[in-house]
């Protein structure tokens, strides 16, 4: 069994993969043993007993015992938990209302989660009444790409955009899209109701409104000025019909989800958004982005940070911005100081490379052999299985009986079921697997910037 000290695991490459490696390189320098491995990956997926021990594990959420267990798996034996919450913003709905799904039960209540600002650690002691102990607040680790020395870490426009064969000399305007997939099935619509209430589907509805009408606004721009070249940039996980039958009909209306947004940030002209946190980001890069809404907001889903903001609510008002020398920031400054920690000292990853120094040293954030028990919550065939499998010669066998299609037993029937899906699931997700070559790649570019 492989040991570590950490072991990270991501759910979107272009949200997490940048920010994970710029930790590891610096848990890697204080001499730790780390890892990332992605939460789809059919190995994991299909292991019946833990192949990594590590200390600690660092998941993207954990809200509740079923949002750990669909990151963990059966492949890793863990002592401690941190959660990285990427999901640091919520919906103002739900910033007081303690039974929100963000605000943790069960598993959730038990480990430490990372606080980009104070506003996320006044709702996590307030809201989810979590002990004080388990909020910390570090700022936003990938923030810290934008500001000296790491900013030096990106592509070049002439790189980038010779990369997505895109004019170099072009305008080249960035939309961030906020908006989910706009065919969504009816399963995922009941699932986020359930989460978020039933108003979901209305805020579903003003998504779906919005980007047909923001659409229409880069079809008419791309046909208006040819030279003019829009990058749309989906919401991860959530591809856009839409925006494909845009593209169809312009060669300057490109529709990339690759690298991160800070990336397309630092080197596009214009930036665009809507009800997304990617504005803080343009901020930190000092980069000025504008807030497109052609619709209100559904009630109580305006995220908090854009209170008395300004909006481009008219293809008009978007012309003139798209036009314009100079504009002035829509949100107050304000606003992001009580959502983001700025510390222009001390980046964000060393704070958190501190604090998970903190976490390994002390067995105070253990957790139970109950509580992780109760994480798995494996049903009779499964522990037996498992238990069977703790013996190598026993597991050898099974691994032989599973691969002999001539056994048609139903338990084995179902394990057969379950690998297949497994493999398709990261056949259908292959653009968010990452490799060594690629997390080196990164590390190492990561190691240029911040050398002298």
């Amino acid at each position: 069994m492989k040991e570590l000290d950490f072991l990270f695991v991501y759910e979107h490459k272009v949200r997490e993969l940048e920010n994970l490696c710029l930790l590891k390189y610096e848990l890697d320098r204080r001499g730790y043993r780390t890892e990332i491995r992605y939460i789809e990956d059919a190995e994991n997926e299909l292991a019946v007993k833990p192949f990594i021990y590590t200390k600690v594990l660092l998941v993207m959420s954990c809200y509740d015992n079923h949002a750990l267990q669909w990151q963990i798996k059966n492949y890793v034996k863990f002592d401690k938990i941190i959660d990285m919450q990427w999901e640091n913003i919520v919906y103002p709905k739900d910033e007081e209302r303690e039974g929100a799904f963000k605000n943790y039960k069960e598993i959730g209540k038990a480990v430490p989660h990372v606080s980009w600002g104070q506003q996320n650690v006044k709702r996590l002691l307030e809201a989810a009444h979590l002990d004080r102990k388990m909020v910390k607040l570090v700022g936003h680790v990938g923030m810290d790409f934008l500001r000296q020395p790491l900013c030096r870490y990106y592509l070049s426009r002439e790189e980038l955009f010779e990369k997505y064969e895109i004019p170099v000399g072009c305008k080249a305007i960035f939309f961030a899209s906020p908006y989910y997939g706009d065919s969504l099935p009816q399963t995922y619509i009941e699932d986020m109701c359930m989460r978020f209430g039933e108003n979901w589907t209305e805020y579903y509805q003003f998504m779906c409104d919005s980007q047909k009408i923001v659409l229409k606004w880069f079809d008419d721009l791309c046909a208006d000025e040819p030279d003019t070249h829009v990058v749309f940039r989906p919401h991860p996980g959530h591809p856009s019909l839409m925006a494909e039958e845009v593209k169809k009909r312009h060669d300057n209306f490109h529709i990339i989800s690759g690298e991160s947004v800070r990336q397309w940030i630092v080197t596009c002209d214009k930036i665009y958004t809507g009800n997304s946190s990617v504005i803080v980001e343009a901020f930190f890069a000092r980069k000025m982005c504008q807030l497109v809404f052609p619709l209100p907001v559904t009630e109580g889903f305006e995220l908090k940070l854009l209170s008395g903001s300004r909006h481009l609510t008219s293809y008009g008002q978007f012309r003139e911005s798209v036009s314009a020398q100079e504009e002035e920031f829509p949100i107050p400054q304000g606003n992001i100081e009580e959502i983001y920690l700025i510390d222009w000292e001390t980046p964000s990853y060393v704070k958190f490379a501190d604090m998970a120094e903190e976490v390994l040293r002390d067995d105070s954030y253990r957790l139970t052999a109950k509580q992780i028990r109760e994480v798995h919550n494996y049903s009779l065939p499964v522990r037996m299985l498992k238990a069977v499998c703790k013996v190598d010669f026993l597991y050898r066998f099974y691994l032989k009986v599973i691969d002999n299609e001539k056994l048609k037993w139903g338990f084995l029937e179902h394990q057969r079921q379950l690998r297949r899906k497994a493999a398709q699931t990261e056949k259908e997700h292959a653009h968010e697997i990452t490799s060594t070559q690629e997390i080196e790649g990164i590390i190492g570019r990561i190691q240029c910037a911040l050398s002298d």
